[in-house]
């Protein structure tokens, strides 16, 4: 591990904490990298939100930004710009990966995941989230206007060859390639050998235990990055009409997670 990747894994498991992103802003300004000014920013924005004060952050953020590599930003910026999530705690993650290891995935998979993702990925790598709750994307006028999805878990992406550890915790038999297959072979049950055309070019990556749902994200040319929510999939998995558009990008999806509305 370089000293970089250190640095974004401390701010990874201290998301909450500006202490990290500050140090590395200082060793990064030590060597008059461009990215010590954006970390800083970033933390300031932050601190400026949750003390009711406006920002001008987003409107600095395309300046500041320039020349950076895109997949660091979203690793170290907090939704919805970025996917370090200061608000939900993922316990049960998978195993830490190299940026090899999520290319071999995409491999695997016939895709290729958004920046966003990729970032998520690499920091985060699945988990069990707290708190683990969104609004139905129709709940509006619907019968669905009172009640919150609630995610069960994050899938993990495995390595090639890897075998679970005795502590892995129950996620390690959920993993984005299986359930991409697991979904497939579900509705060819009934349908015939042909795979689902409602999700090509998606995989699943979290599952909404009480309405028999999945989370899934584009991988293709065209839907790369899209979040949909797929409603009842078990009973419905050939109806479009139960297949919604969720969010543009998957650090926009991180941001709508909260707390159940009557804890």
């Amino acid at each position: 591990m370089n000293e970089d990747e250190a640095f974004i894994r401390a701010i990874v498991d201290a998301p909450g904490d500006n202490l990290p992103r500050l140090v590395y802003a200082d060793w990064l300004d030590d060597r008059t990298d461009p990215r010590g000014p954006y970390l800083r920013a970033e933390a300031e924005c932050v601190h400026e939100a949750i003390a009711g004060r406006y920002t001008a952050f987003p409107l600095e953020r395309s300046t500041l930004i320039a020349g950076i590599d895109p997949l660091w930003v979203a690793r170290v910026s907090r939704p919805p710009f970025g996917v370090c999530c200061d608000s939900v705690r993922f316990t049960e993650r998978g195993p830490i990966l190299a940026t090899a290891d999520v290319d071999e995935v995409e491999r695997r998979i016939s895709g290729t995941f958004s920046i966003d993702f990729r970032a998520y990925l690499l920091n985060l790598n699945g988990g069990k989230p707290a708190p683990a709750c969104l609004p139905y994307p129709d709940r509006a006028g619907s019968a669905y206007a009172d009640i919150d999805m609630e995610i069960d878990s994050f899938y993990i992406a495995a390595r090639p060859g890897e075998t679970p550890p005795l502590d892995g915790g129950d996620l390690w038999g959920f993993e984005i390639e299986s359930e991409r297959n697991w979904l497939h072979e579900l509705y060819q049950m009934d349908r015939g050998p042909d795979p689902n055309p409602l999700i090509a070019d998606m995989v699943p990556f979290a599952y909404t235990m009480h309405d028999l749902g999945y989370f899934l994200i584009g991988v293709g040319q065209a839907n790369r990055g899209r979040v949909y929510h797929f409603r009842d999939y078990c009973h419905f998995s050939d109806d479009p009409n139960h297949l919604f558009d969720y969010t543009d990008t998957f650090a926009a999806f991180l941001a709508h997670i909260r707390p159940d509305r009557d804890s």
